[in-house]
């Protein structure tokens, strides 16, 4: 809470806050690093597996069953919610067309935790193409 007073009133910027603009700039900056923390947050959590997703939490027998909650027949892992799962499909077509503009052509969960198949490089933009594809779905919470 102190460094968003910080930020709000400019102190610690090496600058005056004195302008409407400069503060406006600064609350979105705050604005900005909670949206990047959140996806630093659920990508992290999806490579260590450790995601609020039913499967995991039934493992931990947190939860009675494991399925998706809307396919009822499937079980809610990882692959199933970032790959399979109906309930997002024109949002897993959209991520597809992403990675193709990236000629990358295999979906895999590997791939869209940038962990293998994808060149060094490329690697921020398929993490921000996942984070992008977790936001669209409305799921982020759910990780």
């Amino acid at each position: 809470m102190a460094l968003e007073s910080q930020v709000i009133r400019g102190e610690g910027w090496g600058c005056p806050s004195t302008g409407e603009d400069e503060g406006r700039y600064k609350i979105q900056t705050v604005s900005q690093s909670r949206k990047e923390a959140k996806d630093i947050s659920a990508i992290t959590r999806l490579c260590l597996g450790h995601t609020t997703l039913s499967a995991h939490l039934h493992r931990l027998r947190l939860s009675r069953d494991h399925f998706c909650p809307w396919c009822r027949t499937t079980p809610d892992a990882m692959e199933h919610f970032l790959l399979q799962c109906p309930r997002f499909y024109s949002q897993h077509t959209a991520l597809r067309s992403w990675l193709s503009a990236l000629v990358i052509t295999t979906l895999e969960l590997p791939t869209l935790l940038a962990a293998s198949g994808v060149h060094p490089s490329w690697q921020p933009a398929v993490l921000r193409l996942t984070c992008a594809f977790l936001r669209k779905t409305g799921q982020l919470p759910r990780l």
